[in-house]
């Protein structure tokens, strides 16, 4: 047999950082995805090419494909550990890891983390304190969301992603035309179909955090390890867009204390007894509100920002956890902030100079990633979710002082690459 694989099912957003990390630990990275090998992530398609990792297409939608061929891959080579590279990949490495018979979520368990009102009884039924919710189809009547919920409400699919379709509503009328813009446009997300069942819940107002962490051992005797909280900056409602993220968020020690206790009796809950986690909550007078939990990595390069201020590699207590391997101590003592932030518009417009506006972005000190999505001449317009964005850039700060001016530069850069005023069609 050759040397000991993991097998990464779609990697995707933070989860392209798994690659890697299997080679850091001397394991060799497998691949399964659904995208031809030309449309996988840049790191992802890199590493199949010079013959550093292995890849296989096929249709990860399927768990019966996915474990057929886990099975066939685990005959020739000795497979130590599924793990998921994205959202939508959470519930079949549960069941593939349960058919090779590696560490991984309980299959039985694993629905409630993919369909976010069941998630959501799991949480109320613990204590954790949710919104007032309940799932309809999108052919739902009006008038019960509204008996249900009330206004303003929140509605978003029970099983998406990246801000999609999540939208607030304020009244019968944009309700209604948030239930018809879904049934005539349901949203096709990586073979992921969104918009059939939906999530309807009161409107929560207060600042959003997330919070970062790793579960260690086994039910009964669980560790959950919070490494971070995550300040979160969302663009303009009615669509709750996600602009921006700072490690650590500027929280008094009660505040923070509350949403560290929120995760782990969150986390234990829903199950989450192997891999990393991503919780996102809204701080209220009553307490933090849980919106949603990931048992993944947190997405927009949140680990990245993780790993510049705390020194904690996710992607490697990752594959540790889904290969049974114990963990390495993490580091203590590591100081300073770290950001990203996401390009959107205010108004409608054309960017003029992308390759000059990255190579500013490069130019700041602390940069640790820059990327600018949209062409030379592009017609830019208000986000609405993760892929109307136009790009991004990480950076790291010895502390926040220094990371807000370095911020406002990059504001700053983006403002002047972009032209306003723009007239349709021109």
């Amino acid at each position: 047999m050759s040397r000991s694989t993991v097998l990464v099912i779609e990697p995707n957003s933070s989860g392209i950082g798994l690659v890697a990390a299997a080679e850091r630990l001397g394991h060799r990275p497998h691949v399964f995805d659904r995208k031809p090998v030309d449309r996988l992530p840049e790191q992802v398609r890199r590493a199949v090419a010079e013959g550093r990792a292995d890849y296989t297409r096929l249709e990860i939608r399927s768990r019966e494909v996915v474990i057929a061929a886990a099975r066939a891959l685990a005959g020739s080579t000795e497979v130590v550990a599924v793990v998921p590279g994205y959202e939508y990949a959470v519930e079949v490495c549960a069941h593939t890891a349960r058919a090779l018979g590696l560490p991984g979520l309980d299959p039985a368990a694993v629905g409630a983390l993919r369909d976010k009102g069941w998630m959501k009884a799991v949480l109320a039924e613990a204590g954790v304190l949710v919104a007032r919710n309940e799932v309809f189809g999108a052919a739902a009547d009006p008038a019960d969301i509204l008996a249900a919920v009330g206004l303003p409400a929140v509605l978003k699919p029970v099983d998406g992603s990246g801000s999609q379709y999540v939208r607030r509503v304020d009244s019968r009328a944009e309700l209604a035309d948030y239930l018809a813009e879904v049934r005539a446009n349901p949203i096709d997300d990586y073979g992921q179909l969104l918009g059939l069942s939906l999530l309807a819940e009161s409107y929560v107002a207060g600042p959003e955090y997330s919070v970062e962490g790793y579960v260690e051992g086994v039910p009964g005797a669980l560790r959950v390890h919070v490494l971070a909280v995550t300040e979160k900056h969302l663009g303009p409602e009615p669509t709750f867009v996600e602009v921006g993220h700072v490690v650590d968020a500027p929280l008094a020690p009660e505040q923070r204390a509350a949403l560290v206790d929120t995760a782990q009796r969150a986390v234990r809950a829903l199950g989450i007894t192997v891999g990393c986690f991503h919780l996102e909550a809204r701080l209220t007078p009553a307490g933090p509100y849980v919106m949603e939990v990931g048992a993944r990595l947190g997405g927009d390069r949140i680990p990245w920002l993780v790993q510049a201020v705390h020194g904690a590699d996710m992607w490697e207590l990752a594959v540790r956890s889904f290969a049974g391997q114990p963990q390495a101590p993490i580091v203590e003592g590591r100081s300073g902030a770290a950001a990203v932030r996401f390009f959107s518009v205010a108004e409608e417009g054309r960017l003029t100079d992308p390759a000059r506006l990255l190579e500013q972005l490069r130019s700041i000190e602390g940069c640790i990633e820059a990327e600018v999505t949209a062409a030379a001449g592009a017609v830019l317009r208000p986000a609405v979710d993760l892929h109307s964005r136009f790009g991004h850039v990480a950076l790291a700060a010895p502390d926040r002082e220094a990371l807000a001016e370095r911020l406002a530069r990059i504001d700053r850069f983006v403002q002047e690459a972009v032209e306003t005023a723009v007239t349709v069609g021109a």
